[in-house]
């Protein structure tokens, strides 16, 4: 996993192998039953908006109709560091 913050936290890229999204899916105890992401390489641009851009092994997400999007949500909540979850729909803010 790679990722770059944008100046004062107003947005990232994330970039997520394939390793990184089968290791995610195939974590024991956390599992991922039936995943569509795995073993898929994931970038994604967000910021103060929400999710701005998306590319799936290198292409754009309508070509890979098979991701579910809950669980590409799922797995990159679980790869924000703490600065950067405000970002992210998944994380609850308080």
């Amino acid at each position: 996993m790679r990722l770059k913050s944008q100046p004062d936290n107003k947005g990232y890229t994330i970039w997520l192998s394939a390793r990184d999204t089968y290791d995610w899916a195939h974590k024991v105890g956390a599992a991922w039953p039936c995943s569509t992401l795995a073993d898929n390489r994931i970038v994604a641009c967000v910021d103060s908006n929400g999710l701005c851009d998306l590319t799936v092994n290198g292409k754009s997400p309508s070509e890979h109709t098979d991701i579910d999007g809950t669980e590409l949500s799922a797995c990159i909540a679980d790869h924000l560091p703490k600065h950067l979850r405000h970002l992210w729909p998944a994380w609850e803010h308080k």
